[in-house]
């Protein structure tokens, strides 16, 4: 129950409380849960304080309204806040992740990307990963043979990380720029949906102990079920 007395706000032991009944399998994905009116009565706060807990849920991504039916538990997002692969991030969630290689060439440096990458040809590789069926992400990979090895559709269904961490390449970072996008009847061709979903777009470098860059990635992300979690921390001496 709630304690009033705590010095923890009301609204937040309600979202835990909610979030507990998630857990626990009490409401599960695509479940409606109770209504205010329930909640208000059961946990004995204001109608106020269940707008505020599930105000909060639904920015989180945990619940979703739907205008005259009702708030129901949204599928669990995929979160990123560290250097990892894709496809260890969709291994440490239990989904299961598939990837589809919509093409794969061997052309001629980018001219924008000739200076980071210092190699003339590029293998550029498109594709597509879906997880639990649904596509989450396209993504289009430029990395010179000379740093991958020889690569064809087979190698790169999985984690391009791996590859290089076979070939004894140490990955230390990546430097990426966000922007949201809208989506056109391109991606929404691209996603299979028949609605607008909201999407994010990242360009990245990925380097190694070295600082030498080893790949670039372009990749759009669904971003209500992506989440890229960006720490920011100010570095002593640089203001003064």
């Amino acid at each position: 129950m709630i304690d009033k007395n705590s010095p923890i706000p009301v609204y937040y032991q309600l979202k835990e409380a909610i979030k507990g009944k998630i857990a626990e399998g009490t409401w599960l994905v695509g479940d409606c849960i109770a209504s205010e009116r329930e909640l208000s009565e059961k946990y004995e706060v204001s109608r106020m304080t269940i707008r505020q807990a599930i105000g909060e849920l639904v920015q989180e991504g945990i619940l979703r309204r739907e205008k005259g039916k009702g708030t129901f538990v949204c599928e669990p997002e995929v979160k990123q806040k560290d250097v990892m692969s894709f496809t260890d991030i969709i291994k440490r969630t239990g989904k299961e992740l598939q990837t589809e290689v919509l093409a794969m060439e061997y052309i001629d440096t980018p001219k924008k990307m000739k200076e980071i990458l210092n190699f003339d040809k590029v293998y550029k590789i498109n594709r597509l990963r879906r997880v639990n069926g649904e596509v989450i992400a396209n993504e289009i990979i430029y990395i010179p043979k000379e740093i991958s090895g020889e690569l064809d559709k087979e190698t790169v269904i999985g984690s391009i990380f791996k590859v290089l961490e076979d070939r004894g390449l140490l990955i230390n970072h990546s430097e990426s720029e966000i922007k949201a996008i809208i989506m056109d009847e391109y991606y929404k061709k691209l996603f299979e949906v028949d609605i607008i979903v909201p999407l994010i777009k990242t360009y990245g470098t990925t380097l190694d102990d070295e600082n030498k860059v080893l790949f670039i990635e372009e990749s759009v992300y669904r971003s209500d079920k992506y989440i890229l979690e960006v720490n920011i921390s100010r570095r002593e001496g640089i203001l003064k």
